[in-house]
């Protein structure tokens, strides 16, 4: 399966890390569609989770990466935020001593009008602005399923809701490409079917999301195609049901998973 360059939300080619003499990507090609959900499988320590921060800019690497065909230096996570790419992480990232709407208004930073001048010549539309952020926050909430915790501080969520809340705040800075690094880790059998009814509809025609996980049923019932990582490297990729056929896979991955279960 390919698709033309100018089709893609986010390519990366050739994306290494290393650290020290350890190579923990090595030379990483893969892309995602419009409106697809790709998923990225491997077994511990394959390079999934410094990939991700590898295309974000949180850590240096080498090759080139393109948002909606917008090429972005690596290392650099304030212009890879402006292009549309949002992150979260294995264990949601909160401010446990906000509000869950203001953890939400943090990921909606918006400079316009925040000069003192703009605060005392265009004060009218700066409280417009400002109302339309709280609207927003209020809306990406309310989408996955919280918004009557709104005035509650974060500190005290559930880790289910912790999650959602991460969500929230990832969406409503309605990325281009949305990357989440093991989003069911963590989450019972209820909230894991819940999670993915809810991906399912983040996704848009104008949208992607990619996902590191290692429930397979979850993968396969969301994504269209899964890459396979081993040693930093790229071993497999397809649809879920031919990928996970591959002998590679089975050996480096689901092979590793049934000699520990």
């Amino acid at each position: 399966m390919t698709s033309p360059r100018s089709e893609r939300m986010l390519e990366a080619t050739g994306v290494s890390v290393s650290f020290g003499a350890v190579k923990a990507v090595d030379g990483v090609d893969l892309w995602v569609a419009p409106g697809e959900v790709l998923g990225i499988i491997g077994p511990n320590g394959s390079g999934k989770s410094t990939f991700l921060n590898a295309v974000t800019g949180v850590v240096t690497a080498k090759g080139s990466v393109r948002i909606a065909g917008t090429p972005v230096h690596t290392g650099r996570p304030e212009a890879v935020a402006r292009l549309g790419l949002r992150r979260t992480f294995q264990t949601p990232q909160v401010h446990d001593g906000l509000t869950c709407l203001e953890n939400v208004l943090v990921g909606l930073p918006d400079r316009t009008l925040r000069s003192v001048g703009a605060a005392w010549c265009r004060r009218p539309s700066m409280w417009r602005l400002e109302r339309a952020r709280w609207e927003a926050a209020r809306e990406a909430l309310n989408f996955v399923g919280i918004e009557h915790l709104a005035q509650r501080q974060a500190g005290v969520l559930s880790y289910g809701q912790r999650r959602m809340l991460e969500i929230a705040r990832a969406r409503a800075g309605e990325p281009r490409v949305l990357l989440m690094d093991e989003p069911a880790a963590g989450l019972n059998q209820v909230e894991t079917e819940e999670l993915l009814v809810l991906l399912r509809k983040v996704v848009t025609d104008s949208s992607s999301l990619v996902v590191v996980e290692h429930k397979m049923d979850f993968l396969q019932s969301l994504c269209s195609r899964l890459v396979v990582l081993e040693l930093g490297r790229v071993i497999a990729q397809g649809p879920p049901a031919e990928v996970l056929r591959d002998q590679k896979v089975i050996d480096a991955y689901l092979g590793t998973v049934a000699d520990h279960a």
